[in-house]
């Protein structure tokens, strides 16, 4: 968990400072045809890619959500099916006790 917070900041990090993630100004005898070509048209696409990339980590981690919680409502109601055989036992052996202390105090007599 720490090292992909760690990782997550990094590229945060990256984003706001590396170059290749910046606008770069237009050189002075640069045409826009040429600077679109150039400079905006790859930054676009690595934001595109970027962008595909979390949104299929979104998809896949609302997925992995879902599969999680269904397995913990699986679990609790297997705990409470087991904590109601628990108190099923409880209670046998509470009447086990109380027959064999009858059962005690009849041989006693």
């Amino acid at each position: 968990m720490v090292q992909s917070k760690e990782v997550m900041e990094r590229n945060i990090h990256a984003y706001d400072e590396d170059v290749k993630w910046q606008w770069t100004e237009p050189g002075a005898l640069m045409s826009a045809k040429a600077y679109r070509d150039k400079k905006a048209l790859p930054l676009v696409e690595k934001l595109k890619e970027v962008v595909k990339y979390l949104t299929i980590k979104c998809v896949q981690l609302t997925e992995q959500s879902r599969k999680l919680t269904a397995k913990v409502d699986g679990q609790q109601k297997q705990m409470s099916r087991l904590t109601d055989k628990v108190m099923e036992q409880s209670d046998t052996i509470d009447r086990l006790q109380e027959k064999a202390s009858d059962l005690g105090h009849l041989e006693r007599i």
